[in-house]
């Protein structure tokens, strides 16, 4: 046999393409261990500067962090530490998101962002508001923020987010753990700001009684906790509206992306908006007769996840008194958000009210200030400079008055934001004490004291007790109307006045039928409701299902709460998808209706991943409401040249409508309802077959997919996506407990009875850890994907750490 002879060509080839892959080799190699340099450390023993007493983190398998030590301040330094470790970057993007500071670190892609936040100025008025701190407070913010830097400096390399960027991390301060809580303000009512600018608007231009029929304060689907239920306004007279004589832009006609319109639909134009589930149930009703809360924080969900789970064994608390808090952090402030202490537990929902005021600007008359009671006084003008990674810095003018600054311009006219995020001392440190409260009375008082965004609170104690209020400081409307809402923008003698006393505070305490319960809907009516204000909270159907879940049974224990976690029963689709049937029925020249009504009359009853039929149904509701709201929105305003999202309360207008068919308020260019509503299934339709090849096909979970993604990946998907957590079909929806889209829901599950942790639920989407070499990395999701309850309290320990305080010597 020949001996084949390979020319010098070939064998330099060759040679090149070794010699590619080696150093292709060695390249991921330094990328690995530069990446393994910057894994939080997991076990042995490091000197601390400042800590007084040894102290001891052990994780378990999904690495929920337990630390014990002996007093508060040593604890609230350790887990400084550990979020330093595990999130300093998380930690980052928020102080920086909240600052408008983005783009400092990412580049121009973050620009807009930053102008969109830096005029609220919030890192001036959290250095401010630092200053103003009691002593007390300053302290334990001190300790902690010097927790983060040594746990950052620990690392080998610095987090492995920053040497992707080419960057390097600055050092946490005192402040920054008050930017972070300035951006939870952000994230839970900025929606709220922005869609009551437009809807003042409309109301200013198409008035009180249009604006109220369009959006109503209650209805049928009101849960409120007081059994108030609010009457709908009637419907309009032709005089009044008559969408007949309107042409505005058939949407129907214009090519339409299922995917774009419909995601954007569920996170813009239709009824979800972050908020959260909570309630409890007294001892009376208790199995084991101890009070059980339960409660699950719906916002956008990532990788890693907002929250950090732990636990913290205290030998000698305040009072001298052995502590354990287990729940879930937040990375970038000390103390538990949600959780239980033994005697106390508590947790929390977004509450929507009148945190916010639109404030009309009267220009002086030579165009450079503005007039206050007969006064003129000049803007006071301040230039904000944006840094940009890689780019020249950009500058803004951000324009102030004595109510806040200027943030929107329309028809000519100027409008300042008074938002009670802007307050002095309207943001502070004193939730803390919460971790060491034993009564439900004590935590009512932390809780109204704190400086948080405002929110719904339920509280229960092994004493039996329990109480519902709200947390946070709450303005001082100086007119509060009985039953009567706001009227759009607010002129500055209308203007709330810091603050309204606790001592008026709303609080519910010990009711009588053993229940409590909150949505993100109206809470309460009359004078005490007009407290928290109007707001813009959920239509109430989900409110509603866990009143009603709640009253089905006479004793529940923990699992009994967590199933009402995971209810995707979708009760208040019924009658939307009766209509589908319906429609279906009464257009039978139409060949695809009938493949609609056969999957729609065997509905099971829930938004199941597996259900074609709650598919069709929302996305036909979608359609419905989409249409609706162009049309009546342009009819009473059509000049208002504002994007007007339809919400929950749009629900008792369309439904309305729908049932008497009036024909001054049918969408044109159709001659009946019946050709409207067939109109409107039949796009349904087209969508969906040739999208998943059949309706039977078009399952909810194909347009319901988790896209829970980490940050950095969403600068290079392709090359980096395997950083997200599995794209999985969810069940679950908007208007039920089990809160579910594709990039929102709940971002945790609690389940707890204080003295009962042992029995207590946590389940958390994304895992514990940031770093994609962890153990820890996306620990936990699965549970949390398939409603499995993963234990309260930490398990078998798997690492241990040791934090030595530091000698001279060390």
């Amino acid at each position: 046999m020949r001996r084949m002879v390979k020319s010098p060509a070939q064998y330099w080839i060759r040679v090149f393409f070794a010699i590619l892959f080696g150093l292709l080799l060695v390249g991921v190699l330094v990328i690995y261990l530069a990446a393994r340099g910057s894994m939080p450390i997991l076990d042995g023993q490091i000197s601390l500067n400042q800590l007084q007493m040894p102290t001891t983190i052990t994780r378990d398998a999904n690495g929920t962090v337990a630390i014990r030590t002996e007093t508060w301040a040593d604890g609230a330094r350790a887990l400084g530490f550990v979020h330093g470790q595990e999130r300093f970057f998380e930690m980052d993007l928020t102080r920086r998101s909240a600052a408008g500071e983005l783009s400092a670190l990412l580049g121009g892609e973050t620009l807009a962002m930053d102008k969109e936040k830096r005029p609220h100025q919030f890192r001036v008025r959290m250095a401010e508001q630092w200053r103003r701190l009691p002593a007390e407070d300053k302290k334990i913010l001190t300790i902690y923020a010097e927790g983060v830097n040594a746990g950052l400096n620990s690392l080998s390399v610095r987090p492995w987010q920053y040497l992707l960027l080419g960057e390097n991390p600055d050092a946490w301060r005192e402040e920054d753990s008050l930017l972070v809580v300035a951006e939870m303000y952000y994230v839970l009512q900025s929606r709220n700001i922005q869609d009551a600018f437009a809807e003042a608007a409309l109301r200013q231009s198409a008035g009180d009684r249009l604006f109220n029929w369009l959006k109503p304060r209650g209805g049928r689907w009101d849960g409120a906790l007081d059994g108030s239920v609010l009457t709908q306004s009637s419907m309009p007279t032709i005089d009044e509206i008559n969408t007949r004589k309107i042409r505005h832009v058939d949407r129907w006609q214009a090519s339409i992306n299922l995917g774009a319109e419909f995601q954007t639909g569920l996170a813009d134009n239709s009824d979800f908006k972050p908020g959260s589930n909570n309630w409890a149930v007294s001892a009376a009703i208790s199995k084991h007769g101890i009070p059980i809360l339960a409660d699950d924080m719906h916002l956008a969900l990532s990788v890693p996840n907002i929250w950090f789970r732990g636990e913290l064994h205290i030998r000698r608390a305040p009072d001298g008194s052995p502590t354990r808090v287990t729940g879930i952090t937040l990375p970038g402030v000390p103390g538990f958000v949600v959780g239980s202490n033994g005697h106390v537990a508590w947790g929390f929902t977004s509450a929507e009210g009148d945190w916010f005021d639109w404030v009309p600007i009267q220009r002086s008359t030579d165009g450079h200030g503005y007039v206050d009671d007969g006064k003129t006084i000049q803007f006071d003008i301040v230039q904000e400079v944006i840094a940009v990674s890689g780019a020249p810095s950009v500058t803004i003018n951000v324009k102030r008055t004595l109510w806040g600054p200027v943030m929107r311009t329309w028809h000519g006219n100027e409008y300042a934001l008074n938002w009670v995020a802007h307050w002095p001392n309207s943001i502070n440190a004193k939730l803390e004490d919460i971790l060491f409260t034993k009564t439900v009375g004590a935590a009512i008082k932390v809780v109204q004291n704190s400086g948080v965004p405002q929110q719904n609170v339920l509280i229960v104690d092994k004493h039996g007790s329990m109480a519902w209020t709200i947390a946070g400081r709450l303005p001082l409307r100086r007119h509060l109307r009985m039953g009567e809402p706001r009227k759009g923008f607010t002129p500055p003698n209308e203007l709330p006045i810091p603050w309204l006393p606790i001592s008026q505070y709303p609080l519910i305490k010990d009711p009588a039928n053993g229940r409590l319960w909150t949505a993100n809907s109206r809470q309460l009516g009359g004078i005490v409701g007009e407290k928290i204000g109007e707001g813009r909270g959920d239509l109430g159907a989900r409110s509603q299902q866990i009143r009603d879940r709640l009253n089905e049974a006479d004793q529940f224990d923990e699992f009994g709460l967590y199933a009402i976690q995971l209810d995707d029963e979708a009760r208040f689709m019924k009658h939307w998808m009766k209509l589908v049937s319906n429609v279906a029925i009464q257009s039978p020249d139409r060949p695809a209706f009938a493949d609609v009504n056969r999957i729609v009359t065997t509905w099971n009853g829930k938004a199941s991943a597996d259900q074609a039929a709650y598919a069709i149904a929302r996305v036909f509701r979608f359609k419905v409401m989409e249409t609706l709201r162009t049309a009546w929105v342009n009819a009473c305003a059509p000049n208002l040249k504002l994007h007007v999202r339809w919400d929950g309360r749009m629900e008792y207008p369309v439904w309305t409508a729908i049932s008497e068919r009036p024909p001054h308020l049918l969408p044109m260019p159709f001659a009946t309802w019946d050709d409207f509503l067939a109109h409107e299934l039949s796009v349904v339709v087209r969508e969906l077959v040739p999208k998943y090849g059949s309706l039977d096909r078009a399952k909810w979970g194909d347009l319901n997919k988790a896209n829970i993604v980490h940050p950095i990946s969403q600068a290079a998907p392709k090359l980096l996506g395997w950083l997200n957590m599995p794209s999985t079909p969810l069940s679950g929806d908007n208007h039920m407990p089990r809160v579910a889209t594709k990039t929102d829901g709940a971002s945790q599950r609690l389940v707890v009875s204080p003295g009962r942790e042992e029995q207590g639920i946590l389940t958390m989407p994304g895992g514990q850890s940031g770093h994609p070499l962890s153990p820890f990395y996306g620990a936990g999701h699965s549970d949390w994907l398939n409603g499995v309850p993963t234990p309260l309290l930490a398990g078998e320990v798997r690492h241990r750490l040791v934090l030595e305080p530091r000698t001279p010597n060390s």
